[in-house]
């Protein structure tokens, strides 16, 4: 759920945040972000929350959101994601918010002694591994082609690997991931989807879910597991 919104950059107020993450979570904490240079200086902010109170980070750096849920969930750890959607945005799994909300107005952090603060892995390959554990539990193929809105998030790193091992073509809409422009509006997908010669259409929302369209139909799936599960029994 999303736990903080501003439109404009604060890496004080992240960094706060980060410490009140930090305090309720107390272990590892799964970190990622959008491709925008804002969401990565405000990953960096939330990071130094964090292991400013002895929590540690797994920063998988960039990363879609809907995989990063899925990937965490995996390994039952909780999640901090920043990105950029008409303001920042930091989405969380795994806490409780509003426990999080009362140790941010109460400003009771912990404060880790210097010897005791968090250390950060770094798992670059996350997404790599996330697909290759995709790919290893599917093996159905998916004929004819698919318009696929990414709204400008990383949602486009899936292409062309996914479409590649389902066996379908693809035609990506609003790809530029590093752009602070507002991707294209709904309506304008579901014109082109419905006058183009397409079997289905996923559109990639920043807040990690997507939206299966086919026909009149419209599904929204906030795992890619439960995406793919549906694509097996429907395509």
């Amino acid at each position: 759920m999303e736990i903080y919104r501003s439109e404009e950059f604060n890496p004080e107020e992240l960094a706060l945040l980060g410490r009140a993450i930090g305090t309720v979570g107390q272990g590892t904490i799964v970190v990622g972000r959008d491709g925008r240079a804002i969401s990565r200086y405000g990953k960096r902010a939330l990071v130094v929350g964090i292991v400013s109170t002895g929590a540690a980070t797994m920063d998988v750096r960039l990363i879609p959101l809907i995989a990063l849920k899925d990937f965490a969930h995996k390994r039952g750890l909780p999640l901090v994601y920043v990105y950029y959607h008409n303001g920042v945005r930091v989405e969380i799994s795994g806490f409780d918010p509003d426990e999080i909300k009362a140790i941010l107005e109460s400003k009771k952090f912990i404060e880790a002694h210097p010897n005791d603060i968090g250390a950060t892995v770094y798992y670059p390959n996350a997404l790599d591994d996330f697909l290759q554990d995709i790919f290893r539990h599917y093996n159905f193929k998916i004929e004819g082609s698919a318009l696929v809105d990414c709204m400008n998030t990383p949602a486009v790193l899936f292409f062309p690997r996914l479409n590649e091992h389902f066996g379908f073509e693809v035609e990506l809409l609003n790809d530029m991931m590093t752009s602070y422009l507002p991707p294209k509006p709904k309506e304008v997908y579901l014109q082109k989807l419905k006058k183009g010669d397409y079997t289905f259409g996923l559109r990639f929302k920043p807040n990690g879910y997507v939206e299966f369209h086919k026909g009149e139909e419209e599904k929204e799936f906030g795992s890619m597991w439960k995406l793919l599960d549906y694509m097996k029994k429907t395509l």
